[in-house]
């Protein structure tokens, strides 16, 4: 099992959820979170309020747990409805799970997901 974390524009969510629900994974968690990257970007929110460079920048958090197999096609579906072409689009963080637990019933492992 791996965790996915992206880290995307918040007005791309809608697109995100939507790519992924697409691909069968339904499953996942989001927070509003401030993110600053590797590169300057330039956008609506700074022109308006006279953010400078550099500055952190609101994104939107997405996680959930797949399955080896089903990485490539996570990944893929979180690129291509997270991209806008310019600078900040985010970034994708693949980061292996040790294992896995159902409260409920115990179950453990690919059972969970």
């Amino acid at each position: 099992m791996k965790k996915i974390e992206a880290f995307v524009r918040p007005e791309r969510l809608d697109a995100v959820r939507r790519a992924l629900a697409q691909t069968g994974h339904r499953s996942m968690t989001h927070y509003e979170v401030w993110y600053r990257g590797t590169e300057p970007e330039i956008s609506r929110h700074q022109a308006e309020v006279a953010v400078p460079l550099y500055e952190f920048m609101p994104k939107v958090r997405v996680e959930l747990v797949v399955e080896d197999a089903a990485v490539r096609q996570v990944a893929d579906a979180l690129s291509d409805s997270a991209y806008t072409g310019h600078n900040g689009d985010g970034k994708i963080f693949v980061l292996p799970v040790e294992e896995a637990i159902r409260i409920q019933t115990k179950e453990t492992g690919d059972l969970v997901l």
